[in-house]
């Protein structure tokens, strides 16, 4: 999704500067980034680093402390030469929502711009905007919009300016998300992706690889070692050892380690169960939705052993693990430096990298 190139005042590039740029993911507690070279007519992994924030650096998607930030983000510059980006926008901050403009409607724009006042409660001088088409039906089409406050996307602006990096694009987190885990067999469903991080778990659920719903639910990896640490009475090491080791499976050797976790897991499951159900039974505006059929976990707790199949079972709905490189090259034919495991925390920053690698509508 191309999101605030008027705010960004993004003109065609002449060439001298449109060069490649490097996938940076902003969070609560890390700033990440990626990048691709192109070899062969095929992507591969250039350079990958994560830098840790200071705590309140980011709250709630908010750059609360923007010297600090301009700090990371030029090490980022300097280290790993990234000169131009591809950036997240947290969806914290975000008015997400889909509408039906009829085919009557014969500019796609004013409509949005006109559905703005009652799903976003700002002025319209304070809003920037952009939307992307889902798919076309007999009587018009179902577009997506996103909306972020003007200030929100000029501090965004400002770091990374300030930092002498070049934003090329700035987009709503989960759309990147999508990008990456996202493959063409999904395309034409509904499809939930939870990435499951240290502190929360990000909701996301697409309609033909356009996000149409996020939200945030604050259970995370770090929750689970805390579990464990309880009830064995052990350090958050060896607790984190114990919790990678033996996951989630069931069976009586693991069956303490099975209830440690349970209510912890219990209640992402009734959470993500929460949204499924809204997403399938609410009808918003005419928009008719189609229901969810799969959920791609990705994050770096989604390799817990096990979890895939207890999702499987107590949602009823597929559950796999995401390949985050299913968009950018075969795992047969290219292996990269960044272990499998690891690149599941890397999932948005590789779909944000992705725009300079592939020549992708979404």
């Amino acid at each position: 999704m191309r999101l605030f190139s008027r705010a960004l005042h993004a003109l065609p590039p002449p060439p001298y500067v449109a060069m490649a740029g490097a996938g940076i993911d902003i969070g609560t507690g890390s700033v990440k980034s990626a990048s691709f070279a192109v070899r062969d007519a095929s992507c591969v992994l250039q350079s990958y680093r994560e830098a840790e924030l200071g705590e309140g650096v980011v709250v709630n998607g908010d750059i609360e402390q923007p010297d600090k930030m301009v700090e990371v983000l030029r090490s980022f510059r300097l280290r790993e030469r990234v000169h131009f980006a591809h950036a997240s926008l947290s969806e914290r901050k975000a008015y997400l929502y889909q509408i039906f403009i009829p085919s009557t409607e014969k500019n796609l724009r004013s409509a949005v711009e006109f559905s703005l006042e009652s799903h976003v409660p700002l002025p319209p001088e304070e809003v920037v905007f952009d939307f992307e088409v889902v798919r076309y039906v007999e009587a018009g089409v179902v577009v997506s919009v996103t909306a972020y406050a003007k200030r929100v996307v000029e501090i965004y602006q400002d770091v990374f300016t300030r930092a002498g990096i070049t934003l090329r694009s700035l987009e709503i987190e989960s759309q990147a998300l999508g990008r990456s885990v996202i493959t063409k067999d999904d395309m034409d469903h509904a499809v939930m992706v939870l990435d499951f991080g240290r502190k929360t778990t990000r909701i996301a659920i697409f309609d033909h690889g356009v996000v149409g719903f996020t939200a945030t639910v604050d259970v995370g990896g770090e929750t689970l070692t805390a579990a464990v640490m309880k009830h064995f009475n052990v350090s958050a090491e060896e607790a984190e050892t114990i919790k990678n080791q033996k996951g989630f499976l069931e069976g009586s050797e693991n069956r303490e380690l099975y209830e440690a976790l349970m209510t912890t897991i219990s209640v992402l499951k009734d959470e993500v169960g929460k949204h499924v159900t809204y997403w399938d039974t609410t009808k918003e505006e005419d928009v008719v939705r189609k229901q969810v059929t799969s959920v791609i976990l990705v994050g770096g707790n989604s390799n817990l052993k096990g979890l895939p199949e207890y999702l499987s079972r107590a949602l009823g709905i597929h559950t796999r693990v995401g390949n985050v490189w299913a968009n950018a090259f075969s795992l047969d034919e290219y292996i990269p430096a960044l272990p499998y495991v690891n690149s599941l925390e890397y999932a948005t920053t590789v779909g944000l990298a992705l725009r300079s690698c592939k020549n992708t509508l979404w």
